[in-house]
């Protein structure tokens, strides 16, 4: 019985972790330890898959044939995000490079727009060139520094920010905070969202703090659910002009169109809720108090 037990906990934080959960690989390319991560590519039925500090999650996946392809459903969702903007976005910040998935699409399809990609670890830098097709293109900037920094240094401002810095199973935890997300208010233009690709599920205590550290800083924040995954893609801003289920909805079509994805933006626009007035059972996640790992998924699981 305890046997069974043990197997089924395994099972289930298998499928709660998918789609990043991956089965052992049958050829490693690279393994080695930086700074920050211990870092292992690998190679199966033409993908290449990144991960960290020895899980058997994956931050990253490529298709060797095909490197525009987004295979996690979070990058996928993410691509809703530009249709929270009335209008083209003029500058992008994504911090967290990971295999460059979400850069090198927002880069084809933004070929003329600023983007600006910061990541704390210059070997992932160097790891995504090597083995995962990720070249910065004309108008793109790759900075190797911690994101908090950056912002606090930076002057420049953005339509879109997307946080995307992730460890092997969480967020660090000074890029989780409400001093943290005033930074990046500062940095947003005046009409400019924050996204952030956040795991679940929604009974995890920290997917329940960090909902309500945006709750306190930004007075619109709104949820897309990744749907096939435990994802979620946070969106939120400081502007009056509200978004709606209808009009995001109303707005998906041309997106579709113009990015001529093999698969269906709307699912994703239909998962959109309004949370700003969701009162939340949790507490505020603050530079004192940000217990990140032990948030994350012991209420959920156990």
């Amino acid at each position: 019985m305890k046997k069974f037990l043990v197997s089924l906990i395994f099972s289930i934080v298998c499928l709660w972790l998918s789609p990043f959960v991956r089965a052992e690989m049958d050829k490693v390319l690279y393994e080695g330890d930086s700074l920050y991560h211990h870092i292992h590519v690998s190679e199966a039925d033409g993908y290449r898959y990144l991960s960290f500090n020895r899980s058997r999650g994956s931050q990253s996946v490529v298709n060797m044939n095909d490197p525009y392809e987004l295979k996690f459903p979070y990058t996928q969702a993410a691509f809703v995000v530009p249709a929270f903007l009335d209008q083209k976005p003029g500058r992008i910040l994504i911090l967290g490079l990971g295999g460059g998935t979400i850069p090198r699409v927002m880069a084809k399809y933004y070929p003329d727009i600023p983007i600006d990609v910061v990541e704390i670890d210059p070997d992932v830098i160097t790891i995504a060139r090597r083995f995962f097709f990720f070249e910065p293109k004309k108008m793109m900037k790759v900075i190797s520094m911690d994101g908090r920094r950056f912002l606090r240094s930076s002057q420049d401002r953005y339509d879109i920010i997307f946080l995307d810095a992730y460890d092997d199973m969480s967020i660090p935890f000074h890029l989780t905070t409400k001093e943290f997300f005033e930074i990046v208010k500062q940095r947003l233009t005046p009409a400019g969202v924050v996204a952030a690709n956040v795991w679940g599920p929604r009974t995890d205590g920290f997917y329940l703090s960090e909902l309500k550290t945006y709750q306190q800083v930004f007075p619109h924040v709104y949820v897309i659910d990744c749907i096939t995954s435990s994802s979620y893609i946070f969106i939120a801003h400081s502007h009056d002009k509200v978004m709606t289920k209808p009009t995001l909805q109303e707005r998906i079509p041309a997106f579709q169109k113009w990015f001529g994805f093999n698969f269906q933006l709307m699912p994703y626009a239909g998962t959109f809720e309004d949370v700003s007035a969701v009162r939340l059972d949790a507490k505020v996640l603050l530079d004192d108090f940000a217990p990140v790992e032990i948030l994350r998924s012991r209420k959920a699981l156990f």
